[in-house]
């Protein structure tokens, strides 16, 4: 029971200094629900069927960590379709298009461009988008606006030299990286809020669907914990425990470097926190936070806004494809009282490390109503 108590703790406490390491809890949640709901069933079959309540008092008063990480959306409609009055939202971190080669298929590219024509949304966020430093229209910004995207905004998180992704680059030819907004909608006041004193910012726009229908859309990357291929390979060497390795000092590396990166994103998410307060228009918000539903992170981000996992998702809704099956990273924010999620996916394509996440949205209230609401 108190396992779960610090996965709450890890919710609410910002992750600095000594918390930092409480946070670690916000990653063990899933495993802290399955235990209790265990030892519930546990005690239901005993003669001690009243210990059970000790778990489900947990459970319950837990319930703000344990919503968002099981999607229990088995029943009813799920409609992600853009047919009728709908909105859809499509958010992906497309890692550099696989400019690496990282997934070992050559046809990659073309498969993402082909599975966002198929998915056909009305508002497109990208996360680690890149285009050359000499023309924003290369490589994929004019392919995708020919999709029927006439409207896009971007925001440069940093530059670098494309010969370190791929040995096809020309010489001297340099790429920029950050978020990129497509859209079918006209985009206007465009902001790019920077976050703490790093480089990541938040790009922040006005999605204008009709005079009286105006969201602020706004698309974030937070701080990744950067595991390189040696830590990626010993995560691999202690899941199969196949190999003797230093597990001592490599472990106590990764937990670092898991700590300092909670504590960055921690500090990005109270910036992100002050900001969509001022926002004058519906909030919509999404992409890559890098944490998980049970994170310090994700609960100061999400605030009071709805999470389309929880409206209409199913099971762990894993998102980022390494390390652990219970990594859901990527989301779709949005204002409940404007909006209601008809739809929820997430194609389960190895075309980056991260699956795509969709939402299909219908509007709680008439033009004349949101507009009066707004005066």
């Amino acid at each position: 029971m108190s396992w779960l108590f610090l996965c709450l703790a890890a919710a609410y406490i910002f992750p600095e200094g000594k918390n930092s390491l409480i946070s670690m809890f916000s990653f063990s949640t899933f495993f802290a629900i399955v235990v209790n709901v265990g030892f519930v069933v546990f005690w239901l079959f005993t003669s001690k069927k009243g210990k059970a309540l000790f778990s489900i008092f947990t459970l319950i008063c837990c319930w703000s960590v344990v919503r968002p990480v099981v999607g229990t959306n088995y029943f009813g409609a799920n409609d992600t379709s853009e047919e009728g009055q709908r909105l859809k939202i499509m958010t992906w971190n497309v890692h550099l298009f696989d400019l690496g080669e990282w997934t070992k298929d050559k046809t990659s590219k073309e498969r993402i461009i082909k599975l966002i024509k198929e998915e056909n949304p009305d508002i497109l966020c990208l996360q680690e988008f890149y285009w050359d430093v000499d023309s924003k229209q290369e490589p994929y910004t004019q392919l995708l606006q020919q999709q029927g995207y006439p409207y896009a905004k971007f925001s440069i998180e940093h530059s670098m030299k494309k010969g370190v992704m791929t040995s096809k680059a020309r010489k001297g030819e340099r790429i920029h990286i950050g978020h990129a907004i497509f859209s079918k909608y006209p985009l206007k006041n465009e902001q790019r809020y920077p976050l703490d004193d790093s480089k990541y910012n938040m790009l922040s726009v006005n999605v204008v669907v009709s005079e009286n229908r105006i969201f602020s859309l706004n698309v974030v990357h937070l701080t990744s914990v950067a595991f390189g291929r040696k830590e990626m390979r010993y995560i691999e060497e202690m899941k199969s425990a196949s190999k003797e390795v230093n597990r001592e000092a490599k472990s106590k590396f990764i937990l670092r470097k898991l700590r300092n990166a909670t504590e960055n994103r921690g500090r990005l998410a109270r910036e992100i926190d002050s900001i969509k307060r001022r926002l004058d228009y519906p909030v919509l918000l999404c992409g890559d936070f890098n944490d998980v539903p049970g994170s310090y992170v994700y609960h100061k981000v999400k605030g009071d806004l709805g999470d389309a996992f929880i409206a209409k998702g199913k099971g762990l809704g894993r998102t980022y494809l390494k390390i652990f099956p219970t990594l859901r990273i990527d989301y779709i924010l949005y204002d409940e009282e404007v909006l209601k999620v008809e739809g929820y996916s997430r194609p389960k394509v190895g075309l980056s490390d991260h699956f795509p996440v969709i939402a299909t949205f219908s509007y709680r209230q008439p033009e004349e109503e949101q507009a009066a609401m707004e005066n």
